[in-house]
């Protein structure tokens, strides 16, 4: 691992990373270590509590993510939408429109009379 003494940083390889990746967290809670692969950088690395908040966000996001799988979705292409995607005619879809303003001034707190 190369340490560089000003700023306080250190270079890894991937090599070295894998070899040694407890040695690499260590030295990552003292200075920023970035990650190197064929003399190009890819990245950095972090202190193991910093990872392990990392790790809990990426959890989460993957379980929003699986959440979403079950949503009834479908997609069209412009102007090949069947009939049922816009549901009753225009009077209808224009009234749904004023219940929906009227849902969004309440949700501001707002009478919506102006």
């Amino acid at each position: 691992m190369l340490v560089i003494k000003q700023p306080g940083a250190a270079v890894v390889t991937t090599t070295e990373a894998k070899r040694d990746l407890p040695g690499a967290f260590k030295v990552a809670e003292r200075m920023r270590v970035y990650v190197t692969k064929d003399g190009q950088p890819i990245g950095g690395l972090v202190s193991l509590e910093m990872m392990h908040m990392l790790e809990e966000a990426m959890a989460q996001r993957e379980a929003r993510r699986a959440s979403r799988a079950s949503w009834p979705v479908r997609v069209f292409k412009l102007g090949e939408e069947p009939d049922e995607a816009q549901p009753g005619n225009a009077e209808a879809r224009l009234g749904m429109m004023g219940r929906l303003a009227r849902s969004a001034f309440a949700f501001r707190g707002e009478d919506g009379e102006d």
